[in-house]
């Protein structure tokens, strides 16, 4: 009996020194894969010429569709009611990158075109949310394209030197040869001929 109580108060020794020499601490692997991302989110708005795009009489849209243009007879041009708000959000994984538009033409049956009609203006708002959350000023290092005329390759909207994803405006509206437009940007007058122009603007995101 007592030969046996010493074996085990022996092997509670030998157990209790096991457990005195056990780490003080634990290393346990943590792995998530982040999938590399290139892409471009888009919305449109529509809005009376002056409105704020989710302000009264705005709506969602597919296209810059203008409808029948109405006479302004003290100007003597045609206008449109409404202008668009294209919404971007690039998504790039931190790379920087650049937002570009490209508009081939928006021409009509008999080869007629409204290449010196159609106006893109870039634009950052400060309150545009992502997530509910409003992003906040444009990060350092990153820019606005210039207002111009939408016809042409690869417009520069946005330049997102940080990498950082932003929600970046786009502004299309057509000329009414008002102060300020963009150098070659021209009212619709009665010298245009009639007919249904139609065109594409091609948006893109392209890493620097």
């Amino acid at each position: 009996m007592k030969r046996f109580m010493y074996i085990l108060l022996f092997v509670c020794l030998i157990s209790l020194n096991g457990l005195a020499y056990a780490a003080s601490t634990a290393d346990v692997t943590v792995r998530a894969v982040v999938p590399s991302t290139l892409e471009l989110s888009y919305w449109i708005r529509s809005a009376p010429a002056g409105a704020d795009p989710y302000g009264p009489g705005s709506a969602d849209a597919t296209s810059l569709d203008y409808g029948t243009l109405t006479f302004d007879t003290t100007n003597s041009i045609w206008v449109a009611s409404d202008y668009f708000t294209v919404f971007l959000l690039p998504a790039t994984s931190g790379r920087a990158y650049t937002v570009q538009q490209t508009n081939n033409g928006v021409v009509s049956t008999g080869g007629n075109d409204l290449n010196n009609h159609l106006i893109m203006t870039p634009d950052y708002i400060t309150a545009d949310t992502i997530g509910g959350i409003a992003q906040g000023a444009m990060p350092a290092g990153d820019s606005l394209g210039s207002a111009s005329l939408s016809y042409g390759t690869n417009k520069v909207i946005y330049n997102g030197n940080s990498g950082e994803s932003r929600i970046i405006r786009s502004y299309y509206g057509l000329s009414t040869g008002a102060a300020g437009e963009p150098t070659g940007a021209l009212p619709i007058t009665t010298s245009k001929p009639a007919g249904t122009y139609t065109g594409t603007v091609t948006f893109s995101v392209v890493l620097k």
